[in-house]
């Protein structure tokens, strides 16, 4: 088997996996071609549903009479527990499903042959056309009324020393022979190599994502990860901040701050991503993100997305500040700027620890128009080159200093704010 850390000629293995991906021949064989494509070739395939797929196709161009294959792993994501795949003989498309952290209480999960293999069991066999067979698990019962006559599943050891799970299921009278069972055994060591692999990039994805945002995090993972590298961009700058949070840090329990922080960040990142903005970093109870001009084919694009974002914000905002009225709680106050300029955007820190950021006078700029937002008492304000670029109307509230900056900006805001 060619090992994880195996070092190919670069030209053989483009060559051999074209030619590996042909479509499938019909025919049997006792040689079945699954075991050599899932071992050299199977790495390579684009995530964890192709290679399933093609595993189950092979398989049965190999007289494995399949009807159902399933997988569920866990995975690194703030809201999945378990990701899985489930292939069909009858359909084209492979299903993919997913459950959240708290699926691991609930009565499903717990009566699950699933959760006996993530404990540590070696796997399980149920011959479903025997009569005397036991339906010790709910999906046996589901199972054999689908007319499933045997269902083996097993585990799928990674290297971190967890076991997730891969069930095989048939229709065949009589259910698998012993060879077939064993075939399907054989190839379980490889075939959960490769699956952690391709698992392993999907939870960096995952975490790219959830930590750097998307468009950040495919940079990342592209290779841009060394201090110096960046680049100067154009962009619509979002600052945003929640009001008495210092005060609120002193009044509320811990457990109740941080409920009211998550709530105000989901609606605002919600907002912003709903237009295709990046957030890039939370500080304290304030969000910075950015609208790059080139996303959005120049600077009316993404001023226009920036404002929409802000009005989306504004209004997910005091829904939640009616709710709070309602209950007699204080309505939360916040403030949201959008400047656009030139900046730095890139990696910058220490040698050991960076932070993949936008930094220049604009950002200071934005900084500068938020806390604007208190004074002048507007959710909302914008700048000159954003009112300038959007093509919508605006309302001038005149010109203002900015801490910092030599000279006053005109300061804008929405019709609906003035």
């Amino acid at each position: 088997m060619v090992g994880v850390g195996a070092v190919e000629p670069i030209m053989t293995i483009t060559s051999d996996v074209s030619e590996q991906m042909r479509p499938l021949a019909a025919g049997s064989g006792d040689d079945c071609e699954v075991f050599d494509w899932v071992e050299n070739f199977g790495r390579y395939v684009d995530g964890i549903a192709s290679l399933v797929t093609e595993v189950c196709n092979r398989f049965v161009a190999c007289d494995m009479p399949l009807e159902r294959v399933s997988i569920v792993m866990r995975t690194l994501h703030p809201q999945i527990f378990v990701s899985g795949y489930i292939w069909h003989s009858d359909e084209k498309e492979l299903s993919m499903f997913s459950a959240d952290h708290h699926s691991q209480s609930r009565e499903s999960f717990q009566n699950s042959p699933v959760r006996s293999i993530f404990e540590g069991s070696p796997g399980l066999r149920r011959r479903l056309a025997d009569p005397d067979c036991p339906r010790d698990f709910p999906i046996l019962v589901d199972l054999d009324n689908e007319g499933v006559t045997d269902y083996l599943i097993l585990p799928l050891p990674f290297s971190d020393g967890r076991s997730y799970s891969c069930s095989w299921a048939t229709k065949a009278p009589g259910g698998f022979t012993d060879r077939q069972a064993d075939r399907i055994k054989a190839i379980m060591p490889t075939f959960s190599l490769v699956l952690e692999i391709l698992a392993t990039r999907d939870i960096s994805r995952n975490l790219m994502d959830t930590y750097l945002g998307h468009k950040t995090g495919e940079r990342v993972l592209s290779g841009e990860i060394y201090r110096g590298v960046n680049e100067t961009i154009e962009a619509v700058l979002w600052i945003s901040d929640l009001r008495r949070f210092t005060a609120m840090s002193d009044e509320l329990a811990p457990p109740v701050l941080l409920g009211i922080l998550n709530d105000h960040f989901e609606r605002i990142v919600g907002a912003i991503e709903k237009h295709d903005g990046e957030v890039l970093k939370f500080i304290g109870d304030s969000v910075l993100a950015i609208f790059p001009n080139d996303d959005y084919d120049g600077a009316t694009g993404a001023a226009e997305a920036a404002i929409a974002s802000a009005r989306d914000a504004v209004g997910q905002l005091e829904e939640r500040n009616n709710e709070r009225r309602e209950k007699n709680l204080p309505s939360l106050g916040y403030g949201i700027a959008l400047h656009m300029g030139e900046v730095v955007y890139g990696n910058i820190g220490a040698p050991h620890r960076l932070d993949f950021t936008v930094i220049g006078p604009a950002v200071n700029h934005t900084a500068r128009i938020e806390q604007l937002c208190r004074t002048m008492d507007r959710p909302v304000l914008v700048s000159a080159t954003v009112a300038e670029a959007a093509n919508e109307p605006v309302t001038s509230l005149g010109f203002h200093a900015l801490r910092g900056v030599r000279e006053p900006h005109e300061i804008f805001t929405l019709p609906e704010y003035a």
